[in-house]
């Protein structure tokens, strides 16, 4: 059993207190909405919550329960550690949530239920520091449908155009519709992609290297012209710029990871 503040911390992390990762989470948090697990106390297993914030960092962190988990045979929502929570707000726990760039970890020592018709929703403190350890070298810029972008390339059945999920300048990751895993399955080289990122087009070679649950597919950027290379690098910078509110300073993609 786990006690109180002797929860395993991993290594290969680093401690993070600055504004920049803070707003740079907060962003993720907001828009994206990750999933994530949290450990608490005197437990053995680990929850799946589905996390997501406040508009500003001061209205908290919120955590939606994934209702279908196992681990009662009457159902997620009846865990005895749920009704607990209830009860007894004042629980440590060891949050961990997955994020585009970089998983966090950090400790709560109080979780409040908020919700519970449509689904069981806890509320924290959104954290002033917290645990990272890398996922990837580069920062990824998500995507939407308010801020599109799109890779175009030609299969068998013609050339098709596909919406991007999030882009570094070493890969993406795309979203697919139906049969595009037969079309295009990983260790395909893409023929004539297009990047269309606001008004530019980058032409680029790219390879499918795996495909995601819910229809996606991360792809590897294999060529770029010297000037395209320039030009990606300082639309990253700047859009990190817009999302993180950052004032005028050197702000770079590049996460430190080897």
């Amino acid at each position: 059993m786990i006690k109180p503040n002797q929860f395993p911390v991993p290594e290969g992390v680093e401690e993070v207190t600055d504004e920049t990762h803070l707003n740079l989470v907060h962003f993720e948090l907001l828009n994206l909405k990750p999933r994530g697990t949290i450990l608490f106390s005197g437990e053995k297993n680990e929850l799946s919550f589905q996390f997501f914030a406040g508009e500003t960092r001061e209205e908290g962190l919120f955590a939606r329960f994934e209702d279908s988990q196992t681990g009662s045979k009457r159902g997620g929502r009846h865990l005895p550690i749920l009704d607990y929570l209830a009860k007894y707000p004042r629980t440590e726990g060891l949050v961990t949530i997955k994020l585009l760039q970089f998983r966090i970890m950090f400790l709560i020592n109080r979780i409040e239920k908020v919700q519970e018709s449509s689904s069981i929703t806890f509320k924290m403190m959104f954290p002033s520091r917290f645990l990272k350890s890398h996922r990837r070298k580069y920062i990824r810029i998500p995507f939407n449908d308010a801020f599109p972008a799109s890779l175009s390339f030609k299969t068998e059945q013609g050339v098709v155009t596909r919406k991007l999920k999030d882009l570094s300048r070493e890969g993406m990751r795309l979203k697919l519709e139906k049969g595009d895993e037969v079309l295009i399955p990983p260790g395909t080289r893409l023929k004539q992609a297009t990047l269309t990122l606001v008004n530019r087009e980058v032409i680029l070679g790219v390879m499918v290297v795996s495909h995601y649950p819910n229809q996606q597919a991360g792809l590897k950027i294999l060529a770029m012209s010297e000037d395209d290379k320039a030009w990606l690098m300082e639309f990253i910078r700047v859009l990190m710029k817009q999302i993180l509110k950052l004032p005028e300073a050197n702000v770079t993609d590049d996460t430190g990871k080897e």
